[in-house]
């Protein structure tokens, strides 16, 4: 199943035509799925009668939203989700992913995506990738602070080290091994030539699950934590080429290691690596507020947003606040509820604040900087 890069992200949220329709379920990562499906099947639904009391005929509905039909009659995807799925349909535009995170379950249908859901993926709890790794199994996790997913990758990178150096290289390691002694008694040994020969067969295969894994996390900018054995990850230093990787390891044998356990061990390693910039930016939000650098008024927030001003963005999590840029693109309107014209002021904040380099971090409001706004930022200039 795709996984959301910074490209997807920005390619989605630079959309702008009606309809645009998101839709965020959370699901389970074991089982068919069969509750979740019935979730998804009531918001196509519930997505086509919006469409119709909107003045869309029932045939161009049913026809824009046959990518959502053809989603939820795939059994093969339910079988193989995380911790929640996000849906998103446009004209011409047809994306889903899932993530690691438990989306609240929530339908959006206006001019353009509603994506503030997704940014822990990218921001505060913070994305990183495992690799468990030996010479039998190579297995890839993705993960965040509260969540991890097994990514199949059984048919993207070599698994043993007979995938990539070919079913007789224990045969030509006994050959170096073997010897004869007078009588015609045999020797073995290991230390010399074969020693050596093992090593550059490791190399070798490591060599190519570092190229595979690469390739598959090419468009990433997360860390990527090896669970493996010191010995190997030793050698993988020398070989990779993912500028992500983290100096140091899960240190053991993964095949022994739960899911759980090495993403635990993962986090232990990441947190203060993740957690860093929020917890610096928050002890120091008083200096930078007395220095005219902060601002909690949703219009300031909303225009330094546009305008790349944003440093850091706190956003309330879970809270939609709805309104429109007033005419000539002057102010913001705010409603009391969502209407036809409106828009989520956060989720369009959120966006142009990451696109442009900002942190975005979805917060509780029991810890935000400013308890009674929805949204606090730290600025640049």
């Amino acid at each position: 199943m795709p996984l959301m890069t910074r490209k997807i992200f920005k390619e989605l949220a630079e959309v702008r035509q009606k309809p645009c329709i998101s839709i965020y379920i959370p699901t389970d990562r074991v089982g068919d799925n069969k509750k979740a499906r019935i979730r998804f099947k009531n918001h196509i639904q519930s997505v086509r009668n919006h469409l119709q009391e909107n003045g869309m005929q029932g045939r161009q509905a049913l026809e824009l939203t046959k990518p959502l039909e053809m989603l939820h009659e795939d059994g093969e995807i339910w079988r193989h989700l995380s911790d929640g799925l996000a849906v998103f349909l446009s004209p011409g535009k047809f994306a889903y992913s899932t993530f690691p995170i438990r989306f609240r379950e929530f339908q959006n249908i206006g001019s353009n995506f509603y994506l503030l859901p997704l940014m822990p993926v990218f921001n505060g709890d913070g994305r990183f990738f495992v690799l468990g790794l030996s010479l039998n199994k190579v297995r890839l996790f993705e993960g965040a602070r509260d969540f991890v997913t097994e990514i199949a990758i059984e048919d993207l990178v070599p698994q043993t080290l007979q995938d990539t150096v070919g079913s007789d290289h224990e045969q030509r390691a006994l050959q170096f091994r073997s010897g004869h002694a007078s009588g015609g008694h045999s020797i073995y040994h290991g230390q010399g030539a074969a020693k050596d020969y093992r090593k550059e067969e490791i190399v070798k295969h490591l060599r190519e699950v570092n190229r595979s894994i690469t390739e598959v996390l090419q468009d990433y900018d997360a860390p990527l934590v090896i669970a493996c054995v010191d010995y190997i990850f030793a050698l993988y230093k020398s070989v990779n080429s993912y500028p992500k990787l983290f100096q140091k390891n899960i240190s053991g044998n993964p095949d022994e290691e739960h899911m759980k356990d090495m993403h635990a061990k993962a986090w232990s390693l990441l947190k203060d690596h993740f957690l860093k910039h929020r917890v610096d930016t928050l002890k120091h939000y008083q200096f930078l507020e007395s220095k005219g650098r902060t601002t909690s008024i949703i219009d300031d927030i909303v225009f330094a947003a546009r305008e790349g001003r944003i440093d850091t963005l706190f956003v309330e999590k879970e809270k939609q606040l709805w309104g429109e840029l007033g005419s000539g693109g002057n102010g913001i309107n705010i409603k009391k509820e969502k209407t036809k014209s409106s828009i989520c002021l956060l989720d369009m904040a959120a966006k142009d604040a990451f696109l442009s380099g900002a942190r975005v971090y979805l917060m509780k409001r029991d810890d935000m900087p400013e308890k009674e706004s929805p949204a606090t930022a730290t600025l640049r200039f």
